[in-house]
């Protein structure tokens, strides 16, 4: 504590004090580690709750994996990050917080504040961008709006989690300067701005260390230089050690219960003296820090999970969903689809996702009729029943589950749960009826009716040993070996197996999937060799493809012939972008491209919408339409966002918040991506995203920043309060934005400040880096703004691996330079820096115990 301290935190921190000094080791050892899935551990003869956290930066997903309560439904990462918006991201993060209580959860697992590092990283639509500056700043905003309702955010991944292959094995190995301008750059950020009250190791290494047994990152870096004091906590099975995580900063593991933090596990360490008892005194003071913050010790209460229906929640999600649509390409009059447009009598819309997605397109003004088509298959594996598909003891669709004790069926149904979805995940959170994680087996059990006779496919894919029956036979099996080729599920569970089955259009069938717990981490030749999840998760997927042997694409290009315009929806889904796998492909997936070929070559104006949460491959086709709208992965209100924009009710101003490239040769990462033997060398150092494109001079198909908006908008200097630079005072500059017309919807810009050193550099130094940022109001025809950032020492600064500190050399000059996005920008003011600027850490006090 220190002299400033106020009169609450000296009280909080005397109870906390007075609490960790009641505690036996045994009881501090406990609170380190989850005693569940979501929650801590409990110490009832001291008054200590337990505290509930939720998944994660979509919505709060609340306690069960898959089958939950239902929450709102937030845009991906990446599309928060084509809003270049800070004001609505804190909006957004208090919505999250109040999502959060609705599932009596205290600690939200969210933002996502991974690098963009390569266009195939399989979570990329978790993050906001390839630049740290912008990714600090969003990541910033959204947990103050977090926090600022009580709730704690959890910033992830702590660091370098920027592939999924081999994420729990590969280190990335990455240059001193890279690690900290790029990579730690948003981390210490939000640190400094927001004071995050947790974060959230990653799975893997960095130069040779696991992030969750780092001493450098933890202690050596967030604790001493950047004085941050809240909880470091692990991923989901992402401790890697007990006595390591332990000394080397590790505050938490979860979920629980533990694995490498029981006290069986322990007892051996303690008794040699190999475990830093003063690293357990500041953890558990830590974790009872977040329970004061969280105010856990005022309620603990733990009331039942429930859907929240304030109507305001829909409309704000729809304004972030709308405002993070980047329009891409527009023909003249391709778009807006007006509503009173007599040229449209006729609208096509096409594609796997159309009626999902356009249903609402709303261009019926004056009558236009709207026809659709699927257009082309796209799925990566057989697709999961939807509506063909139904409980049986309810008749809603779905599937029943049967949980049993052992795995021979025989103990009679201990209990039933309903499962929406025929992708079933199990995340360790089995009913509690059966309490435990191993030895247990359950029957799905579903009532399929095809709609077309034929010959249909049907497929099974599974965690551990499965058997599929249809009518009461044996027709696919899985043995649940241990494999390490899968590309199904989160970790090492199968891929499918396929058969093909004549039914009959209407007619039910039966269908059962028998599956036992893979229970291999009972198997001490499997164990080592699994990852850390492997020994959560238990599933089963079925697939069934109706017999269809249409050309769809061909069809699709036919009914766009009798039509005036065409929506042509296409993109990726949750069988391409997912946790734990990369994209195997930048191509549109399946029969796509040849969707748009067909629609283009048959239909005068032809839109493509493409959902997506990282570039796709367009040039092939791109200059055959006429529009292209970039909507993203946008939640629950992408079709009605996608539908205001299409149809000009809300004029598009999302800007792109990554480097579209025009071939996946021409990035910076595509030699080293995503590695080899374990081994991932971040060979293109400092040259991140739109850097390396500015440092081989080649041109992308789209540059950071880029967006069109139905209006024309021009960005000219305006003024600067000082040209000097030093610790304690930024620069202000300001910039005059003009909507100068042409669609009489008001809409916004985003202006990007770039600081470029025309000084001699002793050290290298990208061409230009993002500095700052700003986005106006939407304006109307002719109307004018000025925005305005602070250029602050700590946007200019680069790190010096030899002084291990910050610093910005005495005599160095910068031109900040000032436009709407990469490829279009002027110089506007010129910045001198008279004395050297240096540090090692962020101005500031942290708080924490004295131990």
């Amino acid at each position: 504590m220190s002299a400033g301290d106020s009169p609450a935190s000296v009280a909080s921190h005397t109870r906390i004090s007075d609490i960790l000094a009641a505690l036996s080791l045994e009881e501090k050892l406990s609170l380190l580690a989850g005693a569940s899935p979501w929650r801590t551990t409990a110490i009832k003869r001291v008054g200590v709750p337990p505290l509930k956290v939720s998944d994660g930066p979509s919505g709060a997903r609340g306690e069960v994996f898959g089958e939950n309560v239902p929450a709102a439904f937030l845009p991906s990462g990446v599309s928060l990050g084509a809003t270049w918006d800070v004001n609505l991201m804190e909006r957004i993060g208090g919505l999250l917080a109040e999502e959060c209580k609705t599932k009596s959860a205290s600690v939200s697992l969210a933002p996502t504040m991974c690098i963009h590092r390569h266009p195939l990283g399989g979570r990329n639509f978790e993050s906001f961008s390839e630049d740290p500056f912008l990714t600090g700043k969003l990541a910033s905003a959204h947990i103050r709006g977090m926090q600022s309702r009580g709730i704690g955010a959890t910033p992830k991944h702590f660091v370098a989690n920027d592939q999924e292959t081999k994420r729990f094995k590969v280190s990335a190995n990455i240059s001193a300067r890279a690690l900290r301008e790029v990579y730690l750059l948003p981390f210490q950020m939000m640190v400094r701005e927001a004071d995050p009250w947790c974060m959230m190791t990653a799975y893997n290494k960095v130069n040779g260390h696991h992030c969750d047994a780092s001493k450098e990152l933890l202690i050596d870096i967030a604790r001493d230089e950047w004085k941050w004091s809240g909880v470091f906590m692990s991923d989901w099975g992402g401790t890697t050690s007990a006595v390591a995580s332990i000394n080397n900063g590790l505050d938490l593991e979860m979920p629980g219960p533990p694995q490498h933090r029981s006290l069986e596990a322990l007892k051996g360490p303690l008794a040699d003296g190999a475990v830093d008892l003063k690293r357990i005194d500041e953890s558990a003071y830590r974790m009872l820090n977040l329970l004061e913050r969280t105010g856990r010790f005022e309620d603990d209460s733990d009331e039942p999970e429930y859907t929240s229906n304030d109507p305001t929640i829909g409309a704000l999600l729809l304004e972030a969903a709308a405002a993070g649509i980047v329009l891409l390409k527009n023909q003249p009059n391709a778009l807006p689809l007006k509503a009173d447009e007599q040229s449209i009598s006729r609208l096509a819309v096409v594609g796997p996702n159309a009626k999902r997605i356009a249903w609402r397109v709303g261009v019926t003004g004056h009558g236009t009729e709207v026809v659709f088509h699927e257009g082309a298959r796209m799925n990566r594996y057989l697709p999961a029943p939807s509506k063909s598909a139904r409980n049986p003891d309810t008749g809603i669709h779905g599937a029943c589950v049967d949980w049993f004790f052992g795995h021979d069926f025989s103990t009679g149904v201990v209990t039933k749960t309903h499962i929406d979805d025929l992708y079933f995940i199990n995340f360790g959170d089995v009913p509690k009826e059966i309490g435990r994680p191993t030895d247990f087996c359950f029957r799905v059990r579903t009532v399929l009716t095809p709609l077309t006779t034929g010959t249909h496919k049907l497929s099974l894919a599974s965690m551990g040993p499965a058997k599929l029956f249809v009518d009461g036979n044996q027709i696919l099996q899985q043995s649940g070996d241990f494999s390490t080729r899968a590309s199904l599920f989160f970790t090492y569970g199968s891929d499918e197996v396929v058969t093909e089955l004549f039914m009959e259009a209407g007619k039910d069938h039966d269908i059962r999937i028998d599956y036992l717990s893979h229970d291999r981490q009972l198997d001490p030749s499997i164990a080592p060799l699994m990852d850390p999840m492997e020994n959560i998760f238990q599933g089963v997927r079925l697939g069934f493809q109706e017999a269809n042997d249409s050309d769809l694409p061909a069809e699709a290009g036919v009914l766009a012939k009798t039509c005036d315009a065409a929506i042509v929806v296409v993109g990726r889904d949750k069988e391409w972008e997912t946790e734990g796998h990369d994209i195997p492909i930048f191509e549109l997936p399946g029969e796509q491209v040849r969707l748009i070929r067909e629609v283009a070559a048959n239909c005068k104006r032809t839109i493509v919408v493409v959902q997506a949460g990282t570039p796709v491959n367009m040039y092939p086709w791109i200059d055959q339409v006429d529009a292209v709208l970039y909507t993203w992965y946008q939640g629950q209100e992408l079709g009605n966002a996608a539908a205001q924009v299409i149809t000009g009710k809300v004029n598009p101003s999302g800007r792109l918040p990554i480097t579209f490239p025009r071939d996946l040769r021409d990035c910076p990462a595509y030699s080293s991506f995503p590695g080899e033997q374990n081994e991932s060398h971040y060979s293109e150092g400092l040259y991140v995203g739109y850097r390396w494109w500015d440092l081989v001079g080649t041109k992308p198909l789209f540059p950071i920043g880029y967006g069109l908006s139905y209006n024309g908008f021009s960005i000219s200097p305006a003024g600067i309060d000082s040209t000097t630079l030093t610790l304690e005072k930024g620069v202000t500059v300001t910039a005059t934005v003009r909507n100068t017309g042409g669609y009489d919807v008001a809409g916004a810009q985003i202006v990007i400040f770039f600081a470029k050193q025309v000084s001699a550099c002793r050290l290298a130094r990208p061409t230009r880096h993002i500095c700052g940022f700003a986005k106006t109001s939407r304006l109307t025809s002719g109307q004018e703004e000025v925005v305005s950032s602070v250029i602050d020492a700590y946007a200019l600064g680069m790190f010096d691996a030899s002084k291990k500190r910050w610093v910005i050399d005495a005599g160095s000059e910068f031109e900040i330079h000032v436009g709407s996005d990469a490829e279009h920008t002027e110089c506007g003011w010129r910045i001198t820096v008279p004395e050297e600027i240096s540090w090692t850490h962020i101005l500031g006090d942290g708080i924490g115990p004295e131990l």
